[in-house]
């Protein structure tokens, strides 16, 4: 979980918000331009509350996108400059977005996107 939210802080150039329990996190949350990803650990609450199981890979068919209100390309830049794991580089749509893809530490696969 530690290694999870510091891929998301010095990679994508997410703010840590929440870390629960200090110690040995099996939670947490992470937040950029109003967009927050909780992130969860297998053995987290899921497991202690008798949920459905949290194994890998859990949310296999998940698209997951964050609407930009800053400059992407300003963004882009720094998060490959910083290691991010770009699956899909910078471009425009031709329906006017202009957006990249990365890869986490776990192979979700999230879009940043910004309306031209």
């Amino acid at each position: 979980m530690r290694a999870a939210v510091e891929y998301y802080e010095q990679k994508l150039l997410f703010a840590r918000e929440f870390v629960y329990p200090a110690a040995e996190p099996v939670f947490a949350t992470v937040g950029r331009e109003g967009a927050r990803l909780m992130l969860e650990a297998a053995t987290g609450f899921a497991a202690k509350y008798g949920m459905e199981a949290a194994v890998w890979p859990r949310g296999r068919g998940v698209d997951l996108n964050v609407t930009l209100d800053g400059d992407i390309d300003d963004y882009y830049g720094r998060v490959t400059a910083a290691g991010a794991r770009v699956t899909r580089p910078i471009f425009t749509t031709e329906y006017g977005m202009r957006q990249f893809t990365v890869r986490d530490l776990d192979g979700y696969l999230l879009t940043f996107i910004r309306r031209e």
